[in-house]
């Protein structure tokens, strides 16, 4: 799961990379914009998909700030500001997976209904994941073999804020049945050292930053909490989710090998599934954006055919 470092204060970018250039896409005005948990913007155009991005262990919403005018039109990009990053960083961060998802479930529900496609980067792959089959759970959603009880095929609805889920990208994660790293275990008493070596392995922060004492004791309370949510998550078995899957990795991924990021079989989605990798690291839809925002463009045409 990645792990991303905002600046001391303020709105954050991933470390090393350069800030996102100032956008033509256009704030949504509607009521949830406003929301602490998400950050909308649109390409031109009358919306016609929306695209959730969930960012990496101790990431930020701005990351995704700029893809909007790089994506087909009528693509919402909402992205999602957990509590303790980012423009949130006065708050207490979340230590449990449900109470992220129930956050962004609220969220999301106080938006007009689009098709849905879910992207997630690293830890954000865990959690859109983790989302997607929440919101099965909570509106209906039946598979291609018309189980699960819902309204409407490949849809979730019935009722407000219902998400047609018709897509999930996944980012520099490994597939749900790889077993997790000793790496990945933290918790409230995991030493600043652990950190810092996990943080050097996945190449993350820029010297600058790795010895910056005001920074690390800002950040790394954040990045903790994050990794104690992966911790004690367990995935649970179920029915394929009925949808179209995305897998994208880094070649040179340090922490997410080809063997972990696929295979992803049908038993967790009954869609069609494709593997990309792209050049770089970890981080390499920030290394080198204009391939990864490319193909999320034509998935995006494929997944959401005439929305």
């Amino acid at each position: 799961m990645s792990i991303s470092s905002p600046p001391l204060s303020g709105p954050a970018t991933a470390p090393g990379r350069p800030a996102p250039a100032l956008t033509t896409s256009a704030p949504v005005a509607a009521a949830a914009a406003g929301s602490r948990w998400l950050r909308i913007r649109r390409s031109p155009g009358p919306a016609r998909r929306r695209l959730l991005c969930l960012p990496p262990a101790g990431g930020t919403a701005q990351a995704y700030g700029h893809w909007a005018e790089q994506l087909p039109d009528g693509t919402e990009v909402v992205s999602v500001e957990l509590p303790g990053h980012g423009s949130r960083m006065g708050e207490p961060a979340l230590h449990r997976m449900a109470d992220v998802i129930d956050g962004i479930e609220t969220a999301l529900a106080a938006l007009p209904e689009l098709p849905l496609v879910i992207f997630g980067h690293s830890m954000g792959a865990v959690v859109g994941w983790e989302l997607a089959r929440s919101l099965r759970h909570r509106y209906g959603q039946r598979g291609n073999d018309g189980g699960d009880s819902g309204d409407g095929g490949n849809a979730i609805g019935g009722g407000s804020g219902g998400q047609p889920v018709r897509g999930i990208i996944v980012a520099a994660s490994a597939h749900p049945a790889a077993d997790r790293p000793d790496r990945w275990a933290a918790g409230a008493d995991t030493p600043d050292e652990e950190l810092l070596a996990l943080l050097d392995h996945s190449r993350s922060l820029p010297p600058a930053l790795r010895e910056h004492p005001e920074f690390l004791r800002v950040y790394l309370p954040v990045l903790r909490a994050d990794l104690e949510v992966l911790a004690r998550h367990r995935a649970r078995r179920e029915r394929p989710m009925p949808c179209a899957l995305r897998v994208y990795t880094g070649g040179d991924d340090p922490l997410v090998g080809p063997d972990e990021a696929w295979p992803w079989g049908p038993g967790e989605v009954d869609g069609d599934r494709l593997l990309r990798v792209f050049p770089g690291g970890h981080f390499f839809l920030h290394e080198n954006p204009g391939p990864v925002l490319a193909a999320l463009a034509r998935d995006l045409e494929l997944i959401t055919p005439g929305a």
